[in-house]
């Protein structure tokens, strides 16, 4: 793409809710993956990175399951952004054995280029809808029982 922004053309609009936002959501799931290449980040990097952003320092046994994610694969992710400096552990004063998870300043600035590719995706998506349907659009979604929960897709 060159410095415009096309529509996203999905084909025939389906009449079933759950099909049109499965479509939707592969179409978007791609185009972040595109954004995210040059931050070096994934999909689910970014997901754990926003969780901690939202919630602050986290067990790390709470942020699998809130993650819905096998705690060994967490920790290997947690691997990787703890190398990346996005991320420190600690241990817990009050239980060593647990671990606490929390979002690095470096973490931060990373989420804050991640927030500007993602705002330049949803403008690009939500092309067409004025203003005050780009407002209920979100506060519909986040009507949602699904829109509050932090699961990760299994397929990355």
């Amino acid at each position: 793409m060159s410095g415009e922004t096309a529509a996203v053309q999905i084909g025939p609009v389906p009449t079933q809710v759950s099909v049109l936002i499965a479509r939707l959501a592969r179409v978007v799931r791609h185009r972040l993956e595109q954004v995210l290449t040059p931050t070096g980040l994934r999909q689910r990097d970014v997901v754990a990175l926003s969780y901690l952003r939202g919630f602050g320092p986290t067990a790390q046994q709470s942020l699998a399951e809130r993650l819905r994610m096998d705690p060994s694969s967490l920790v290997c992710l947690l691997n990787d952004l703890e190398e990346a400096g996005l991320v420190v552990r600690t241990r817990d004063r009050s239980d060593r054995r647990r671990a606490i998870v929390q979002l690095s300043p470096d973490g931060e600035r990373a989420l804050c280029e991640v927030d500007h590719a993602v705002e330049a995706v949803e403008r690009e998506m939500l092309t067409g809808l004025d203003a005050d349907e780009c407002r209920t659009l979100r506060r519909l979604l986040a009507r949602l029982p699904v829109a509050s929960e932090w699961a990760l897709a299994d397929d990355d």
